[in-house]
């Protein structure tokens, strides 16, 4: 009879000390990217033309769900216990083509993927996306280049770079979040606007050129 109340009380031992060392655990966090602000109101087309978007690809080490930071110049690491809910590129990649859509700028936006074809082909591509935490409360960071194609002449149209950054709310990853948040919408806005301005620039000289 001991005996089993010696295993009895053993086990419930063992479970208390295995709820405190659950309840202590930290439990994985997962942030939806997403782009602050408003974007550009619809307006009429500027450019009757199709451009076609192609999937936002991203430097190898930020190809990941986890998010990045850097407390040491040239240096990065991973947050623990915090992700986004998908990769940065595939999420921005989406913006971006919703942003267009909206903006009213070209006759048909659509994704590469869908099979539509087009006059232009926007490629972009995300350099680096990390919390600059080396001085509180740090800075969300993001560098992003952009391709502008005419696929028909296999030409180049436009490139360019665009870099964005906005203060982190707080010094952890959920503040540097509240930071992607805002630099990720002022980026897609630079985006849309300058490949609005390319496109007009290149259907302007095709039909000089075809005129002559």
């Amino acid at each position: 009879m001991k005996g089993w109340i010696v295993i009895v009380l053993t086990c419930a031992l063992a479970t208390h000390l295995a709820g405190c060392v659950f309840s202590g655990a930290r439990l994985q966090r997962y942030h939806v990217l997403e782009a602050s602000g408003t974007s550009p109101a619809a307006a009429k087309a500027s450019c009757a033309c199709r451009l076609i978007v192609a999937p936002t690809t991203a430097s190898s080490f930020y190809e990941t769900q986890e998010i990045a930071y850097s407390r040491a110049a040239g240096m990065r690491a991973y947050y623990q216990f915090n992700d986004w809910t998908e990769r940065p590129s595939r999420k921005i990649g989406a913006l971006l083509l919703s942003r267009l859509e909206r903006s009213g700028s070209f006759r048909t936006v659509a994704a590469a993927t869908s099979g539509v074809r087009g006059a232009l082909l926007l490629s972009t591509h995300v350099v680096e996306i990390y919390h600059d935490a080396i001085k509180r409360p740090g800075s969300a960071r993001i560098t992003l280049t952009a391709e502008l194609t005419d696929p028909a002449r296999k030409t180049l149209v436009a490139r360019r770079t665009f870099s964005r950054s906005a203060l982190a709310a707080s010094y952890d990853a959920a503040g540097a979040v509240q930071g992607f948040n805002e630099a990720v919408g002022a980026i897609l806005d630079d985006v849309v606007a300058w490949v609005n301005a390319a496109a007009l620039i290149d259907t302007g000289e095709r039909a000089s050129t075809s005129q002559r």
